[in-house]
């Protein structure tokens, strides 16, 4: 089954093709707030570089969620609007899973993002099995909040926790569309796909805007 992975998650726009087991296309671009005019042309090149067409698209996976506000409404948009489009199935893929599914550790692994204000989303895994569910935390609050058993800590918001548990090994942790396809096509075969009319961000935190009230609730999946 052709998969298109999508993460967009944090401030690297990835993308990727699988045809099962096989990776035929990833690359992922770092240039911070560029989604909205990154993606739509990556995933064109991903279609042409294999020369396969989107509607032989069978999953859309994209990263659901926490993450950046806006990296996360592009990939919801696009994969929702292709799924749409070409009535491939789509599924949505917890950011801080695929994050810790991108290095292999021996036990649990805790994946940390960054959010505002200086704090970090993380959750903590071991293989499939959640450990720590996805939190927002404020940084004085992750050292009771992380799970005894952790065995890494790493992504893109660890360096914010320098000093956390120093015993700790880091790990390069990174966004990844592969992974993201990958885990996507496992979740659809345990749980069944999502719906692409009502897929939705997971954000954990409200919604900061500059419109009056300057706040939107959060969505769920």
């Amino acid at each position: 089954m052709l998969t298109l992975g999508i993460d967009t998650a944090t401030d690297v726009c990835a993308v990727a093709l699988r045809d099962d087991d096989d990776l035929l296309f990833e690359a992922a671009i770092a240039v911070p707030r560029s989604h909205g005019t990154r993606l739509a042309p990556l995933v064109g090149e991903a279609f042409a570089h294999v020369r396969r067409r989107p509607a032989d698209l069978g999953l859309i996976a994209v990263t659901a969620g926490p993450g950046s506000y806006t990296g996360l409404r592009i990939g919801t948009s696009t994969a929702k609007g292709l799924a749409l489009a070409t009535g491939a199935a789509v599924v949505g893929v917890p950011s801080l899973r695929a994050l810790a599914a991108s290095w292999t550790v021996a036990g649990p692994v805790c994946a940390v993002l960054p959010s505002r204000r200086g704090e970090v989303y993380a959750a903590t895994y071991d293989g499939d099995r959640e450990v720590a569910a996805p939190a927002a935390l404020a940084l004085g609050d992750v050292a009771d909040w992380l799970p005894a058993s952790t065995a890494a800590i790493g992504g893109p918001g660890a360096d914010r926790l320098a000093n956390l548990r120093p015993d700790l090994p880091r790990v390069p942790l990174a966004p990844s569309g592969a992974v993201v396809a990958r885990l996507g096509r496992r979740i659809a075969e345990a749980e069944g796909p999502g719906d692409a009319t009502t897929l939705e961000p997971l954000y954990l935190k409200p919604v900061a805007t500059s419109q009056p009230g300057g706040i939107l609730r959060p969505s769920t999946l």
